[in-house]
């Protein structure tokens, strides 16, 4: 299947454009100095959601996953006496299995907002959602390649030699403080700030329509912010959107003021347009400026339908694929990528920023619940590994959890989750990670698919 080397190919030589120049086999045959095994069965002629097949293999000190092998006792790598060497499980078709999204395509597992889900992922299966794994594959792959060769492949994603930060910020909700933060002060018996919240709301100024200070968190630490705005305020199957109506003038002059302030204005997909090309035109011709990029409204994502609907779109980039249940990385990969167009058999032309970190998964009832000294320390791998790989950090922190009047109570004596944020930007600063709006991001990796 020749779609599979194809597509792995062309994201390893996304990260090292001088790789082009090196070869190696893929299977029996060939005259290259590296041999990778190829997997001989028919999982993916038979288009199975998840393979049977899985074992785990340490190199370098991490227990990595390796997919259509059962044999664990086999050497991860050989370098044979005459100077050629063999990667002896299939990276190739691991990294496919695992970047296309696959398993999403191929299982039946849906929410009720027909999203797949985190639960029946093999990242969750088998514990690996905060690693990414392809990452490693690919380091495997050119460590066997600089050895055999003795050809250094250097890697240099962002210009500057370190990691880089997307700070997104989801505009949902401008004018619900005192409905919903107010519940939960009025079932705390918190009466002098449920006072301030109620005055904030009587004299036009909610405690959550604060884009200023999200711009102001974001410029502390030298970044500039890209804001997805939801363009319907109507209910969709009972769902909300937005609580506003973008296409009043006061909105379409904040946007515009965002905009000229340096920040990015983007698109927030309504409910019913990751399916519908049609209405997500609608919504894109809502916001004053021309978006260049998408992400959808509570991360509704089809596979069957979705990754269509975005390529006829002409975006340039969407920012939706992570799971809402668990922070890491949904496709294995802190690198942008290209989706995998499962009708075509190759790549779509729009890069997917993977979101790798939101604040709803980490407080929600429904999600993690997690306490904010609980999320901080528990997010601190998963940096780890995007700073080890120089990887691409998105994360999404809504302008509600910039304000101290949040949608749930925090418990007493734990800091706020603007405070979280804040300790994970100022990490970020001092680990050296440069901050780029979406378009920036995309723009910069599409620049290096092209060298």
């Amino acid at each position: 299947m020749q779609y599979i080397y194809d597509y792995t190919l062309q994201h390893f030589h996304l990260l090292y454009p001088k790789a082009k120049s090196l070869s190696f086999n893929y299977g029996s045959g060939g005259d290259a100095k590296i041999t990778i095994k190829k997997y001989s069965g028919s999982f993916f002629e038979k288009k199975r959601p998840r393979p049977q097949q899985f074992v785990w293999k340490e190199w370098h000190g991490e227990k990595l996953p390796f997919f259509f092998e059962e044999d664990d006792q086999a050497e991860l790598i050989t370098y044979h006496p005459d100077g050629s060497a063999s990667i002896n499980y299939d990276i190739i078709a691991s990294t496919f299995y695992l970047l296309s999204g696959w398993q999403e395509y191929y299982g039946p597992e849906r929410d009720r907002f027909k999203r797949y889900t985190y639960k029946a992922s093999v990242q969750a299966k088998y514990n690996f959602v905060t690693k990414p794994v392809v990452n490693y594959y690919f380091a495997i792959l050119r460590e066997v390649l600089e050895r055999v060769y003795g050809f250094t492949l250097q890697h240099d994603h962002w210009g500057n030699n370190s990691l880089a930060t997307c700070l997104t910020c989801d505009v949902d909700r401008l004018h619900s403080a005192w409905q919903v933060a107010g519940k939960q002060l009025l079932f705390h018996a918190k009466g002098l700030d449920l006072t301030k919240v109620l005055l904030q709301k009587a004299v036009g100024k909610d405690a959550w329509n604060n884009l200023p200070e999200v711009m102001a968190t974001a410029e502390k630490y030298g970044a500039k912010a890209t804001f997805f705005f939801l363009p319907s305020n109507q209910r969709y199957n009972g769902h909300p959107n937005a609580d506003h109506d973008l296409t009043k003038l006061k909105y379409q002059h904040l946007m515009q003021k965002i905009s000229e302030r340096g920040h990015e204005v983007a698109l927030h997909g309504s409910f019913g347009t990751a399916n519908d090309l049609v209405q997500l035109k609608q919504d894109r011709s809502k916001l004053p400026l021309q978006p260049q990029g998408n992400r959808f409204h509570y991360l509704c994502y089809q596979p069957e339908t979705t990754p269509q609907v975005l390529q006829q779109s002409n975006l340039a980039y969407d920012s939706t694929l992570g799971f809402s249940e668990h922070f890491g990385f949904r496709n294995s990969y802190c690198h942008p990528f290209y989706p995998f167009d499962f009708q075509n058999q190759r790549a779509h032309t729009y890069l997917e920023l993977p979101l790798l970190l939101m604040d709803t998964t980490l407080y929600d009832v429904n999600f993690m619940h997690l306490t904010p000294r609980e999320a901080l320390e528990k997010v601190q791998p998963m940096l780890q590994e995007v700073e080890k790989f120089k990887g691409l950090f998105t994360l999404l922190w809504h302008n509600e959890n910039y304000s101290r009047y949040t949608e749930y109570a925090v418990p007493k004596g734990e800091p706020g989750w603007r405070e979280v944020l804040e300790k994970i930007l100022q990490h970020l600063k001092s680990a050296g990670a440069t901050f780029y709006t979406c378009a920036e991001a995309a723009a910069m990796a599409k620049a290096n698919s092209h060298q």
